[in-house]
């Protein structure tokens, strides 16, 4: 009788042999990545994702001003309504003293630098601040995701002033973008009081600013590219102007995303707004991530890269273990339960905890993933191989990767 389980060394494998403990993740075939390795992987493929369900938004709406526009008002609306109950101030060294839109850029340099966007605030006052990024794994989006995420930061920022005595009303304005091929990306917040400007549409959420001549660029060679935690000259902790102050720990391990922060959001509100149906936004979304995931390993180096990174054995040839080991990788990255069900050369079951992948509650996360898996076992592999969903308990998504024929893929 073949084992359902193939033999691996047990993660808590040398508990008392005197040797220290580290974070990291374990593919099965022993190979060990740090926690700082795990949290750059799980961003660039989740990044990659994002990318892919993009370019089916683009496909639902075409128009860019149009696309632009419902992106920003779905996702002011949804981070306004969140900050209006967020209460955790002392979380982001918002003194109780402050008044204003102002405290708004507190929350928008712990998100960047807890997301891996590494940069420096270069000012921070009542009427203006300024936010200047050296990385963002999300430029490869594209630039409507740039005018986004600088309206969600608008919302959090409306909604913190409620929460406190009236003070400068401030326009957050994206006035540099990777996302648009820039070398920085740059937010500057100005006061209208004190810096007048014309009314602009909320998609319109790029400068120039007013402040302008204020602005300060980091020269590249003077340029980071790990966040505050990973860095020895800030003590390897995220520490802010208000000294909130924070071990790598406190940051978002499960990975927000563009794709479960925007994305995929805005998809669901092209479904509310009656662009298409939520079985036309789904075949979409299924086309365009199946086609994502194929790509992904369409080289032969790709395939042997991938192969090297888990440490699978010569031994084993082409078989759906070296996709399911893929996916435990990713799955530890992301600090989501999953168990082992079947892991051989016949098949591999992985059963996997939906609340885990649903990041920030968005509900499709876990069929994006899904879909996207679905396209690279065809070239990881081989076209003999599938993935797809079956006999799922409650809660949880079980995935099976085996060999299969279907005369309709």
């Amino acid at each position: 009788m073949s084992r359902k389980i193939d033999e691996r060394i047990p993660q808590e494998s040398g508990n008392g042999a005197g040797y220290k403990a580290y974070n990291a993740i374990q593919s099965p075939w022993n190979k060990l990545y740090s926690y700082q390795e795990a949290l750059h992987y799980a961003s660039r493929f989740e990044s990659v994702l994002s990318a892919a369900a993009t370019q089916a938004l683009r496909i639902i709406v075409p128009e860019y001003s149009e696309r632009a526009q419902l992106m920003c008002e779905e996702a002011y609306a949804r981070l306004y309504n969140t900050g209006v109950y967020y209460g955790d101030d002392d979380g982001f060294g918002i003194h109780p003293f402050m008044c204003g839109q102002f405290a708004g850029a507190l929350i928008g340099d712990k998100g960047d630098d807890a997301l891996l966007m590494c940069g420096r605030c270069q000012d921070f006052g009542t009427y203006r601040a300024e936010k200047e990024l050296d990385v963002c794994d999300w430029d490869i989006c594209g630039s409507e995701l740039c005018r986004t995420t600088t309206m969600s930061l608008q919302g959090q920022a409306d909604a913190s002033a409620e929460r406190r005595r009236k003070g400068p009303s401030i326009d957050y304005l994206m006035v540099e973008a990777k996302g648009c091929g820039d070398r920085h990306c740059r937010i500057i917040a100005e006061s209208r009081e004190k810096y007048p400007a014309p009314e602009h549409a909320l998609w319109e959420s790029f400068g120039p600013a007013v402040t302008e001549d204020m602005k300060k660029v980091t020269a590249e060679e003077d340029c980071v590219s790990e966040s505050m935690m990973f860095r020895e000259e800030c003590g390897y902790r995220f520490v802010n102007g208000t000294n909130n102050e924070t071990d790598s720990s406190n940051q978002m391990i499960n990975m927000s995303t563009a794709a479960s922060l925007y994305i995929l959001p805005a998809i669901s509100e092209t479904v509310k707004r009656g662009y298409v149906t939520r079985e036309q936004a789904d075949h979409i979304l299924k086309c365009v991530l199946e086609a994502s995931g194929k790509a992904m390993f369409g080289e032969r180096y790709a395939i042997k890269g991938c192969r090297d990174w888990l440490g699978v054995p010569d031994s084993i040839g082409e078989d759906g273990r070296i996709m399911g080991g893929l996916i435990e990788m990713l799955l530890q990255s992301l600090v989501c339960d999953y168990s082992v069900e079947a892991f051989n050369k016949e098949e591999v079951i992985l059963v996997i905890n939906r609340t885990g992948l649903e990041i920030t509650g968005t509900k499709d996360v876990p069929e994006a993933h899904l879909w996207m898996w679905g396209g690279m076992v065809k070239t990881l592999v081989n076209a003999q191989w599938s993935l797809w969903e079956e006999d799922s308990p409650k809660g949880k998504m079980r995935i099976k990767i085996a060999k299969r024929i279907d005369k309709f893929m």
